[in-house]
């Protein structure tokens, strides 16, 4: 913007001096023109021209300039925000009631009746017969027999046993042992000691610079909306349903039974529907520059320094000792010992023995012996006899009856609420400003007398 006021500022005072300048050429340009003889021919003899200079002058000049300036200011919106609420809704709900209903049947009743059959039946008959059998009688004698027997018999046996006596003999033996001996040595040491020293170090820190960026960010607001949603209702219908005939009801019977029934019914359902809307904010953003700075910081070294050191050096020396040690020696002894003995000596004993003897034997025995034989009698049967019997029974029929219930819903309401908000607003100000511009300046001067070549003028 500066350098456009600036280049229009320049064309415009250029434009003026080339006007000056033309106005001085019609006035008096070309030679000749100021009474010479011969004027009007370019330069006749005696006569005055002129010649243009141009000069830069520095003029002060004005310029206005639109600088943004930006503004908090406060707005109020008008924003959705849900809110519930408790409704109290009635509905009807089909409530089952059951209800006592008489009704008759006919039913086959089974009576015994008592008749007289006659029947063919074996009846057993038993009759003594007398029989010869062959009995085995059992008879018991006595049998002489002769066993072995082995008899425990016991005697004394002498043995001989070596055995080994130890005796401990005293016996001299030499060992060489290490003594320690321990002289004190001077030993040179190296150590090191820390040096602590200031050294200047030149440090990158990085240093925080906040600026301020327009962004936009969006918002979304809760908006009613209302739409007609299908919804689907069971109804229970009472219907007359045909029962076949079983054992317990050979006729049948009709029976009212509720049939549920699906329906669809349109229901309004109003919900909240998020819409966008933009809002424009300004947010410091923070950006880091690194920045060298010069610390100083101790940096401690260490340094090695040899010290002399008396040290304690322990070393072992051989030394011979006499030492006595009792020996073992084993020696063979015979001994004399008695052993008791255990041997069998067979022996032949006699004994007596019972032998049972079986002995066949003929006797005779009475045996009953049954038979069957046909015999007719008369015997009374009960005959099972049906005869139809109506019955009178309760039955419980269940039956819908509408009813009215009352619940509580909690509908979502979005109440408009008024909100203060701050937003940054740029308005553009006009600030003038003094410019110094170099201006062109053309001036007419007379140009110096020239006499004119022979035959100019003439």
């Amino acid at each position: 913007m500066k350098r456009l006021i600036v280049g229009v500022a320049a064309l415009a005072l250029m434009l003026q001096a080339a006007g000056a300048a033309q106005a001085c050429m019609r006035n008096g340009g070309g030679c000749g023109g100021c009474g010479g003889y011969g004027g009007g021919y370019g330069g006749g003899y005696g006569g005055c021209g002129v010649q243009y200079q141009v000069s830069y002058q520095q003029v002060t000049q004005t310029v206005y300039e639109s600088v943004p300036v930006t503004t908090n200011v406060q707005q109020t919106v008008t924003v959705m925000v849900p809110t519930q609420r408790q409704v109290t809704q009635q509905y009807t709900v089909m409530v089952p009631v059951t209800k006592t209903i008489q009704q008759q049947r006919t039913v086959l009743q089974c009576s015994m009746v008592q008749k007289q059959v006659q029947q063919t039946v074996c009846v057993p008959v038993t009759t003594n017969v007398q029989k010869t059998v062959t009995v085995m009688v059992p008879t018991q004698r006595q049998v002489t027999q002769q066993y072995t027997v082995c008899v425990p018999v016991t005697k004394t046996v002498q043995q001989q046993r070596t055995v080994y006596q130890c005796e401990y003999v005293a016996q001299q033996q030499q060992r060489t042992i290490c003594v320690p001996v321990t002289q004190n040595v001077q030993q040179t040491v190296t150590e090191c000691v820390p040096v602590t020293q200031n050294v200047q170090e030149q440090v990158t820190v990085m240093v925080p610079h906040v600026q301020q960026v327009q962004r936009q960010t969006t918002m979304y607001v809760m908006k009613p909306v209302t739409s007609v949603v299908p919804t689907q209702i069971t109804v229970c219908s009472p219907t007359l349903v045909q029962v076949p005939p079983s054992c317990c009801n050979p006729c049948g019977s009709t029976v009212c039974q509720m049939v549920p029934t699906t329906q669809i019914v349109n229901r309004t359902v109003t919900s909240c529907v998020p819409e966008a809307v933009t809002h424009n904010y300004t947010e410091n953003v923070t950006t880091y520059q690194p920045t060298t700075q010069t610390v100083m910081r101790q940096v401690t070294t260490l340094q090695q320094v040899q010290k002399q050191i008396t040290v304690p050096v322990t070393t072992l020396q051989q030394q011979v000792q006499t030492y006595t040690v009792n020996v073992p020696v084993l020696r063979p002894v015979t001994q004399t010992y008695n052993v008791q003995v255990c041997e069998m000596v067979p022996q032949v004993q006699t004994r007596t023995v019972n032998v049972v003897e079986c002995v066949p034997t003929q006797k005779t025995v009475t045996v009953p012996v049954t038979t069957m034989q046909q015999q007719v009698q008369t015997v009374t049967v009960n005959v099972p006899v049906t005869t139809p019997v109506t019955q009178t029974y309760n039955v419980q029929v269940c039956e819908m009856v509408p009813q009215v219930q009352t619940r509580t819903v909690n509908v979502v309401e979005c109440v408009p609420t008024q909100k203060t908000i701050t937003v940054p607003v740029t308005s553009y100000q006009q600030v003038a400003r003094q410019v110094t511009v170099c201006v062109p300046v053309v001036t007419c001067v007379p140009a110096p007398v020239v006499a004119c070549a022979p035959g100019c003028g003439y």
